[in-house]
Order: C-alpha cells, then sequence, then structure tokens
C-alpha cells in the first residue's frame, strides 16, 4: 500500500499554506508594532530580529542600563566643553532660534529640523552611565526626542 494519498496530500498543502499565511501575518504584525530592528538586514538578520523582538515583548526595560535621578553624577569633567566657536557663540545669542539639525547620508527620508520643529515632539529622558574604556565612568541624564 502507497502511503501517499490523496487526502495526505490536501491535508500537507494546507499546513504549508496556512503556515506561509501565519508567517506573512506574523511579519506584519511585529513590523507594525516596532517588533524589527532598523539593521535586520545581514548575516545575523534573523537572530537580531528574534532578540529585539523578545527584549521588547518580554521587558519593559531599555537595553541600556537605567539609573535614578539620585545617581546622576554631581560633577562634570573639566573637559567636558570645548572652547566655544563663534557659530556656537553666533546661536546662544539668538536663542538657537537658527539652530537645524539636518538628518541626511543613508537615511530613507533625509530632513531637517528648528528647534521650534524639535520641540513639537514628546520628550523623553534616559538616565544612563557613560563608561570609558580609559577607566572612567559618568551618570547623566539625556534628554532627547
Amino acid at each position: 500500500m502507497n502511503g501517499f494519498s490523496r487526502r495526505k496530500f490536501l491535508l500537507s498543502g494546507l499546513a504549508a499554506t496556512a503556515g506561509a499565511s501565519g508567517l506573512v501575518v506574523a511579519g506584519r504584525l511585529a513590523q507594525k508594532y516596532g517588533l524589527i530592528p532598523p539593521d535586520h538586514g545581514g548575516l545575523y538578520g534573523v537572530g537580531e530580529t528574534l532578540t529585539y523582538a523578545s527584549q521588547r515583548l518580554l521587558t519593559r526595560h531599555s537595553l541600556a542600563r537605567e539609573f535614578s535621578r539620585s545617581q546622576i553624577s554631581s560633577r562634570p569633567f573639566p573637559n567636558e566643553i570645548g572652547p566655544l566657536t563663534e557659530e556656537f557663540k553666533r546661536l546662544q545669542a539668538g536663542g538657537f532660534a537658527d539652530y537645524r539639525l539636518s538628518i541626511d547620508g543613508l537615511v530613507r527620508e533625509p530632513a531637517s529640523f528648528s528647534l521650534a520643529d524639535l520641540r513639537t515632539y514628546p520628550a523623553r529622558s534616559h538616565i544612563t552611565e557613560i563608561a570609558c574604556e580609559e577607566g572612567w565612568s559618568y551618570i547623566a541624564e539625556w534628554i532627547g526626542v
């Protein structure tokens, strides 16, 4: 008796179709909910995507360790701010009204934003540690959009 029947063939085809449809739906849902990293291609793309998605599904925490406000380092380093350029002094005198943040290069949609444009977006605060290979570390608050 032959192990291959029409019923098995139809069931196999149905299972393959359901599996392929499930993969398409899963991919669209992952894209919709931000579970696919921006750099998902390449040799390690599948592994990176699974790690990225599982981290976002299973935890509510950032990948970088966060600290409380009481842990922010008290003093900045003496060399934190270099000499102020003439352009910086000009922008500072004008309240940074002429400042533009340009996003270009290897991006899908290049853009340019004024400080007023940036202030329309919701801000996010992140308190994290900067650790240098030379042995120092510093905890600071970063605020951005």
